[in-house]
C-alpha cells in the first residue's frame, strides 16, 4: 500500500479507483460512486483500509459534483473533474455522508490507523471538509 498524504487521492487504492472512473462513461460515474458507497454503508464488520480509501475517494468525487469549490487536492482528478462533474443527488450525498461516518468511525481499520499517525489532525480537517460541502 502507498500513502503519502492524507488527501482522498493521496493513495494507491483511490487512485486506482479513480482509474476506474476515469474510464466509464460519464452517465455511469454516479451510480459507480452510489455502488462504492453503500457496499461500505451495508458492510458487515470492520471497514478495512482498502475500502476505507476507495469511500474517501467516492465521498470526494460525490462532493465534487455537488461544488466546483470542492477541490481533491490532486491535479489530475481535479482536471478530469473540469469535463466530467458528476451529476450527483441528495441520496448520493446522504450515502457519501453515511460512508464517511462507517470510515472515520470505531469499527474502521481506515481510522485506527490514521488515529495513531501526527497528521490525524490533517486528516480531520480534509473529512470536515468534505462533510460541509456533502452537508451544504
Amino acid at each position: 500500500m502507498g500513502t503519502w498524504q492524507v488527501g482522498p487521492f493521496d493513495n494507491d487504492d483511490a487512485m486506482d479507483f479513480f482509474d476506474e472512473v476515469e474510464e466509464t462513461p460519464d452517465s455511469e460515474v454516479p451510480p459507480k460512486l452510489r455502488e462504492t458507497l453503500v457496499a461500505v454503508v451495508e458492510r458487515p464488520g470492520k471497514v478495512e483500509l482498502q475500502e476505507g480509501h476507495v469511500a474517501v475517494a467516492a465521498a470526494c468525487l460525490v462532493a465534487a459534483g455537488r461544488s466546483r469549490a470542492a477541490a481533491t487536492g490532486n491535479s489530475s482528478v481535479d482536471a478530469w473533474l473540469t469535463a466530467h462533474r458528476p451529476q450527483v443527488t441528495a441520496e448520493d450525498q446522504r450515502v457519501a455522508l453515511a460512508a464517511l461516518d462507517r470510515v472515520t468511525g470505531p469499527d474502521s481499520e481506515w481510522m485506527a490507523l490514521w488515529a495513531n499517525t501526527p497528521s490525524s489532525a490533517a486528516l480531520e480537517e480534509r473529512i470536515a471538509s468534505l462533510r460541509q460541502v456533502l452537508n451544504g
